[in-house]
């Protein structure tokens, strides 16, 4: 995964959120910047941290890429290519074409976009992919707080208001039969939830 994003961008930085194999130590050999955390905080505050780290450099944009092997890297092109179309927001979407993609994933899915859709007035598609593209002028006007899985609701949520552009570009997805932490219905149904949280705290913000 670091050696194919590498082919496109500068530098990629892995969040090692805790773990207790050799992530860090491949991840260094294959080229990329590490953060290592020294406890398992979840998905959401590993992206914070990152983002903290990233937002005090001067990058112009920030992707997002899950390291768990469901996104080609060779993908990260076509999200590039929309930010220099003037998006500042791009979501890499699996629904565009999701053969291989577990129904249940597929329908979880779809349900969450229809909530994220009606609370941000974006055409979301696939708003739980972990692979995206923000500007890091938009990142820089609101705060995430999220520690696991929401984080990318939140993220839609709180950037709705102050984007100018947002696309979703179709992406590869790539399902291997490895495990998996996310929990489709259930954790779709927490997100959601949180998701009425987070829009009511960042009016509550504004």
């Amino acid at each position: 995964m670091v050696r194919g994003l590498l082919r496109h961008v500068p530098e990629v930085l892995v969040v090692d959120d805790g773990s207790d194999d050799r992530t860090s130590e491949v991840a260094r050999a294959a080229g990329a910047k590490v953060l290592r955390r020294p406890l398992n905080g979840g998905k959401g505050r590993a992206l914070r941290d990152g983002l903290a780290l990233l937002l005090a450099e001067d990058w112009t944009h920030v992707a997002f890429v899950d390291g768990d092997g469901q996104h080609d890297p060779d993908d990260l092109p076509t999200l590039l290519a929309a930010a220099r179309r003037g998006a500042d927001f791009v979501v890499g979407s699996r629904l565009a074409s999701p053969d291989g993609m577990p129904a249940k994933n597929r329908r979880a899915n779809e349900m969450g976009d229809k909530v994220l859709s009606r609370m941000t007035g974006l055409p979301v598609e696939d708003g739980q992919s972990g692979f995206r593209l923000l500007s890091t002028d938009l990142l820089r006007q609101f705060r995430l707080t999220a520690n696991r899985y929401a984080i990318e609701n939140e993220m839609l949520i709180r950037a709705s208001r102050r984007l100018r552009r947002f696309e979703v570009v179709p992406i590869r997805s790539i399902y291997n039969g490895g495990p998996r932490h996310y929990r489709p219905f259930r954790d779709t149904w927490v997100t959601a939830w949180l998701s009425v949280h987070f829009k009511t705290l960042d009016s509550d913000e504004s």
